[in-house]
This record gives C-alpha cells, structure tokens and sequence, in this order.
C-alpha cells in the first residue's frame, strides 16, 4: 500500500500488481525510503494531484513499460507517467510524475500530446472524501509538501 502523507490528512491507496506489475515492483523500490516533494493541482489533466519523484537516484523508472496504461483515468486512481528527458517543457531531465486523480473527467493530455499513465494503485473508498479535500486545497491554496511511503506490510 502507498501511503501520501499530506498536511490535510493521509491517503492510502491499495497497489494493484495483477494489473501492473512492472510499475508497482519498480516504485516499491524507488519508494524503500519515503520521499517528500511538492505536490501541485495539475495545469492539463483535470482534477489530478501532480507530483514528480526525484530523478537522479531514481533512473531504473525509465525502463517501466506501459502496463494498465488509460488517458482517461477514473477517480481514485493513481497513475505513473514517465516522460523522457527533454520533453517536458523547461527541463532536460525525465520526469517520474504520480499523479491522483481525485474528480472525474480526468485525462492525460500534457503540453507534448496525450501520453498514456499505467494505472498502478487506487485510493482506498474510505478516503475518497478526504482525497477530494485535498485536491481542492491544492487547486485553491496551491502546492504543498506530501510525503510518500510504501506501508511496510506489502513492501
């Protein structure tokens, strides 16, 4: 289970290797050390919590394949999008986004075209409210801080 960890409360969202295994395998490991960043209101893809993983330590994420892949993702779920370096505008790194999608209507159009999510976890039903709060928050008071954590009993 992926815990985010935000100033408003925490989410947990349930992985789901059946569907990808590949990405759920490969964050676990990007994620044996919680991480914190800056999660944003996404500026394309509708109602979508954006956070991008660090990139240096986290190079191995560029092998992840398209597994469960949607560009139009339903509520609740939490997709993992790779985009090569150089093809987010403003930087030559690669970006490793996850990004909640807490509303529907949600897609995955970004500056470069539509470019498909593996749909790898899905927030748990009991937090649904909570996650809506908080994607409203972000869209409304802008970024915050969000700590990102596998839950030790399915590390």
């Amino acid at each position: 289970m992926l815990v985010f960890t935000f100033s408003g409360g925490e989410l947990h969202a349930q992985l789901e290797p059946q569907m990808a295994p590949v990405t759920c395998a490969s964050l676990k490991q990007a994620l044996q050390t919680p991480v914190t960043v800056r999660v944003r209101h996404a500026m394309f893809t509708g109602p979508e919590m954006s956070m991008q993983l660090p990139t240096a330590p986290n190079q191995h994420l560029l092998q992840t394949p398209l597994e469960a892949a949607v560009i139009m993702p339903l509520e609740g779920q939490v997709l993992f999008t790779v985009l090569p370096s150089h093809v987010w505008p403003g930087t030559t790194d690669a970006v490793f986004d996850l990004g909640i999608y807490y509303g529907p209507y949600g897609r995955t159009f970004f500056p470069s075209g539509w470019l498909p999510g593996n749909a790898f976890a899905r927030i748990i039903p009991e937090h649904f409210e909570r996650m809506k709060q908080i994607g409203r928050s972000l869209l409304e008071d802008g970024a915050q801080d969000v700590t990102i954590a596998v839950r030790e009993q399915d590390a």
